[in-house]
């Protein structure tokens, strides 16, 4: 089938305005080095906090928070990413398996065994972050012996440049 003539044109005239070569490199998804991050913290009184930041730019997939004791497991759990808050919980409200989160995106639940819970917090795909991710553990209740938070990143793959910044991510990403 022939297009008429003045369609033709345009077409040739916006083709003939796409650049030679596309660019080399490639934005978005691919991922560097997977690590692991943990912090450790000791008995933790009501009131407070015990914050883990990992600075540098990254893919968010996973959070696990170990709690020894505690009464009443009203300890809360906020993953930020690039100051945006992800999800706020606490161990008392993902006990219930009413509240427990199940889905192809993301998975939240809490699981115990004597005095000690874990709360694990699952993303997928993962969730990038080009600055910094902060793990806040708010503790409200008394008793609480230990905390353990643990999570599983990937660093930017080397090449990988930040959006508005025309820089490279500088390695190692995480501080």
């Amino acid at each position: 089938m022939k297009l008429p003539l003045p369609v033709r044109g345009g077409v040739l005239v916006a083709l003939a305005c796409l650049p030679a070569a596309a660019p080399a490199c490639v934005e978005g998804d691919l991922r560097g080095d997977m690590v692991t991050v943990e912090k450790t913290v000791g008995a933790t009184a009501s009131a407070q906090r015990a914050d883990m930041q990992i600075l540098g730019a990254g893919w968010f997939r996973a959070l696990t928070i170990e709690k020894e004791g505690g009464l009443s497991d009203d300890t809360v759990v906020t993953l930020e990413l690039d100051g945006e808050p992800m999800i706020s919980t606490s161990f008392a409200i993902l006990k219930n398996a009413w509240n427990q989160i199940g889905t192809t995106s993301i998975s939240a639940a809490v699981k115990t065994e004597g005095t000690k819970s874990v709360m694990t917090i699952w993303y997928s795909p993962e969730l990038k972050f080009r600055a910094i991710a902060n793990v806040r553990v708010e503790v409200n209740e008394e008793g609480v012996q230990g905390l353990v938070v643990r999570s599983v990143m990937n660093k930017p793959a080397p090449h990988e440049h930040i959006p508005g910044t025309g820089t490279q991510v500088a390695l190692p990403a995480f501080k």
